[in-house]
């Protein structure tokens, strides 16, 4: 995997976010392979997942860097990322076939988007799933590893109606719609609704992510109905393979 290491020398290591993103990055790729090997892909294509999970946040840094912040809403780390792999040729530093050269530029295009592009084919559609799951686990894993020291942040804001209903409808709440801090940790709760894939179910419920960072807030009674919804939500679809 030289060409992250050999791109990342061009950014600061010694700035927390940046160095945050390179290893977010690797662990997203070892989830692709988990992801991919739980739905018996072949060998090829677990190779085409693993480089999408390396590479899916290649935008980050040069946002990071022009921006001093993650945000979206100055630009789009997705889209950001697709261009940067384009304009550097990037994919011929990998066992890519060229055929598959679109599907790693809209896995990695749609990864952070509310909701998938339309019209996308099957298989296509199988890596944009999986790096939406790959990804979002990672983040849950972050906020529960004491090394990395994640901070979730409260505030005395009550959740608004909006929120409430899309959440309890089973719907990913939008992170650009959300006014408090609280309403953006119902957010992350809803990250619930948007896994793909049986593995990454059992992982959530194995580990106990949802759990640990309920234990952790200090408005236990504001987040309970949440943390209950999820959780069974999560019982529910242990027993399905895809949704």
């Amino acid at each position: 995997m030289n060409f992250l290491d050999e791109y990342i020398k061009n950014y600061d290591m010694t700035i927390p976010e940046i160095a945050y993103k390179y290893y977010h990055s690797r662990r997203v790729m070892d989830n692709m392979i988990v992801l991919a090997k739980s739905i018996n892909l072949p060998y090829d294509d677990i190779k085409l997942a693993k480089y999408i999970g390396l590479l899916h946040d290649i935008g980050r840094f040069e946002q990071f860097r022009k921006y001093h912040s993650f945000s979206d809403q100055n630009i789009d780390h997705g889209d950001l990322g697709e261009t940067i792999l384009r304009d550097m040729h990037a994919l011929t530093n990998f066992d890519i076939s060229k055929e598959d050269y679109d599907i790693v530029y809209t896995a990695i295009r749609n990864h952070n988007k509310y909701m998938i592009e339309a019209g996308l084919d099957k298989r296509t559609l199988i890596f944009a799933k999986m790096i939406r799951d790959a990804d979002k686990l990672d983040i849950l894993y972050a906020l529960n590893n004491k090394d990395i020291k994640s901070v979730i942040w409260e505030d005395n804001s009550e959740i608004s109606d909006r929120v409430k209903n899309q959440f309890l409808a089973n719907s990913s709440v939008k992170n650009d719609g959300t006014e408090t801090k609280n309403e953006k940790i119902i957010t992350m709760f809803s990250f619930i609704y948007d896994f793909n894939y049986y593995a990454s179910i059992e992982i959530l419920k194995n580990e106990d992510y949802y759990g640990k960072i309920y234990r952790r807030l200090k408005n236990k009674a504001l987040f309970k109905p949440y943390i209950e919804h999820v959780k069974e939500y999560i019982d529910e679809r242990t027993d399905s393979c895809v949704r």
